[in-house]
């Protein structure tokens, strides 16, 4: 009876799938893969992407390459997926709390040996709490020769179901299908409004990548065992599991079937 409840649990039980997404820039010539990162370079300032996460990281790094500070303008600058803008200023307030207690004790006076006796606790205590308020700032500040990171939303938490494409793939064999600008099922970038300087006249940086190829990986190809390597390329120590998609333009989906 036992042996049978195991075996049907086991059967409806789901497994684990990932979903990953291939991204690529509108515009290539703006937007390069240096040292890890989607960077583009605009002088006086670059801005960075590293899309791999869970649902897509939609940030971004930006790094102050001037000698003044670099305002970046929150309400005027939008995370943009299939030309729905997201506004990156929200006009949000934040409240943190901490509170303290205090709790009365007395010390009883001496014994007849000269000994102290313990200290004991009364039972009255007082608690206060102080609280904090925030508002949210439209402007960011980032200072000369430094670097910020911009994160608010995500790329894509949904599955997309392609005909044709197995969406429950043996580990050996992931499946999926490879897309143009023109028929891409995504499209997401970033317009950012900055100065530079206080006084600066406001200038943009607009980054937009579409998904070039989406497949479904079996959750136990996703990941390999890889050893180390130190600064000078000699592998070190016990192998580690790491995600065999991990670029920084690629993310993923998780889901279950």
């Amino acid at each position: 009876m036992m042996a049978a409840l195991v075996a049907v649990l086991a059967g409806c039980s789901k497994s684990t799938y990932y979903q990953v997404y291939q991204t690529q820039p509108v515009d290539e010539n703006s937007v390069v893969n240096n040292n890890g990162k989607l960077q583009h370079d605009a002088g006086k300032l670059v801005v960075s992407y590293n899309f791999f996460a869970e649902n897509g990281d939609g940030g971004f790094w930006l790094t102050n390459n001037s000698d003044s500070i670099i305002y970046v303008n929150l309400a005027e600058s939008f995370f943009i997926v299939d030309g729905q803008a997201r506004d990156y200023y929200q006009d949000r307030e934040w409240t943190t709390t901490k509170s303290s207690t205090i709790t009365l004790s007395k010390r009883e006076g001496k014994t007849r040996n000269g000994k102290k006796n313990k200290e004991k606790t009364e039972g009255t205590s007082t608690t206060s709490v102080n609280a904090s308020t925030f508002n949210e700032r439209s402007m960011i500040m980032v200072p000369p020769h430094s670097t910020k990171y911009f994160t608010e939303f995500s790329i894509c938490n949904t599955v997309l179901e392609m005909c044709g494409v197995k969406d429950t793939p043996k580990k050996s064999r992931p499946d999926g299908k490879t897309f143009t600008l023109e028929n891409t099922p995504l499209t997401f970038g970033n317009f950012i409004t900055y100065t530079v300087g206080s006084k600066g006249k406001a200038q943009h940086v607009s980054d937009n990548f579409f998904v070039s190829q989406v497949i479904n990986v079996n959750g136990d190809a996703m990941f390999e065992m890889v050893r180390l390597k130190d600064a000078c390329g000699k592998e070190k120590g016990d192998k580690v599991e790491q995600h065999k998609y991990a670029t920084p333009d690629r993310f993923f989906v998780k889901y279950k079937k």
